[in-house]
């Protein structure tokens, strides 16, 4: 087994309880997650298999409820568990009057804590029910889904990827990643020819490092391939790509900058000089040149007096303001911006513009260096700026095969007698301008 898939601490991990699944970076052996109201204790799971199984095991008292976790082979299933044999034929003599249970809240309470296994408190249920075997096969069925989603007691620790991150933040909140959903990210990298061995330009200013992230998976791990991430802020968004758990060679082939600061690189050399103790000595020789004109600048050293045995003075003239300084540590962007200016002189391979504000103004700056005949992606939430920047770039003779699209998409739910589309989903997932950029 590799040592990628053993959980880590310090790795992000993936909670999995039914349908639901939440992202958590392991930071402490002990470390506590929420599921909904449930506290539950991950200590145990390092060093366990990615896609283990683990059974919840109750360690509060009956009001808290805090779990700890005991590895098992697999979840079971709670219907397969109680196998109930009589159903009746139809719902029609059935009256909701919420007295069919015997048990009371409290009763029901109790049995939770006391219970060893879910299947122990559904089959209590069902025997104090006297309604659950006069109703149909299907209300049998969506019962103990309801009672299964209350009562389960497993979860699943499943290992990162582009597909799982993309689905957990879009389900979280589409508005924090621009509402970039799993079949956009696929057109994304189609559309920009993404492959391992090439230079690509990224500019991101909303999706969180989704994209950052997409782009970074499809160059992959072991090539030469490089991605130029830029953003308008200090700190670039970073928290889906770091969700992916990266080796750290592959993370570093992403340079994240500050666009302003790699434009200014790029044309005036501000952060150029890869010797600055030389241009900071010159600075302080010729502070020390002007310093000289005028006497009454000139620093007297300090004199150290020691009396000798016989009484008499001696004094020492050494200078102690003339110990050389320690220079400062130059910051990480300062590289970063170098590495990003060689790139853009040697010109990219893609481009792919995600952004909050009007993508014309920056498409036109970052054109300059793609290499002829390469390709550029932009999305967008809404069609209108890039229906804006269609006509504009129709004018544009270094720009071909312009064309905007959509992706529609609408899951279904498909089970016997019973499939149909879901009907709380967003269809759309934002806008692609995409085209070539020629000589």
């Amino acid at each position: 087994m590799m040592a990628n898939d053993i959980i880590k601490i310090g790795d992000y991990i993936v909670i999995k309880k039914q349908n639901y699944r939440k992202l958590h970076k392991l930071n402490k052996p002990n470390s506590t997650i929420m599921l909904g109201r449930d506290s539950i204790n991950l200590s145990g799971v390092e060093n366990c298999p990615y896609y283990s199984v683990f059974k919840m095991i109750l360690s509060g008292n009956k009001k808290s409820k805090e779990y700890s976790l005991e590895l098992t082979d697999k979840a079971i299933n709670l219907k397969d568990e109680i196998g109930v044999k009589i159903s009746g034929n139809d719902n029609r003599n059935i009256v909701d009057d919420g007295r069919s249970q015997k048990l009371t809240a409290t009763e029901i309470e109790d049995l939770r804590v006391d219970a060893y296994k879910a299947s122990d408190i559904v089959e209590t249920l069902i025997t104090n029910s006297s309604t659950f075997h006069n109703k149909t096969e299907f209300s049998q069925d969506k019962y103990l889904k309801k009672k299964e989603k209350k009562y389960f007691e497993y979860i699943q620790i499943l290992q990162p990827n582009l597909r799982i991150v993309a689905e957990i933040m879009y389900k979280l909140d589409p508005n924090k990643i621009q509402g970039i959903r799993i079949d956009t990210l696929s057109q994304v990298m189609s559309f920009a020819n993404v492959y391992s061995e090439g230079v690509h330009l990224l500019y991101d200013s909303g999706s969180n490092g989704l994209m950052a992230a997409a782009l970074l998976s499809a160059i992959g791990t072991g090539t030469s391939g490089k991605l130029l991430h830029m953003h308008p802020g200090n700190m670039s968004q970073k928290q889906a790509l770091l969700a992916m758990n990266f080796e750290a060679d592959h993370l570093n082939r992403c340079i994240s900058v500050n666009v302003y600061s790699a434009l200014r690189q790029f044309y005036q050399g501000c952060d150029t000089n890869d010797t600055p103790s030389e241009n900071k000595s010159s600075t302080l020789k010729r502070k020390n040149v002007d310093d000289t004109e005028t006497d009454h600048k000139i620093k007297v050293p300090r004199l150290k007096n020691d009396i000798t045995e016989d009484g008499i003075l001696s004094v020492d003239c050494h200078d102690n303001s003339e110990q050389t300084q320690s220079e400062p540590k130059l910051p990480k962007w300062h590289f970063d911006n170098i590495a990003a200016s060689q790139l853009m002189k040697n010109k990219v391979d893609s481009l792919v513009i995600t952004c909050k504000e009007d993508p014309h103004n920056i498409f036109k700056e970052l054109m300059e260096f793609v290499k002829p005949g390469r390709p550029f992606v932009i999305y967008y939430p809404v069609a209108e700026p890039l229906q804006q920047s269609y006509l504009k770039l129709r004018s544009f003779s270094n720009v071909a095969a312009l064309q905007i699209t959509n992706n529609w998409m609408r899951n279904y739910q498909v089970l016997p007698e019973r499939t149909h589309p879901e009907v709380m989903m967003n269809g759309s997932s934002g806008f692609l301008l995409t085209g070539y950029i020629l000589k």
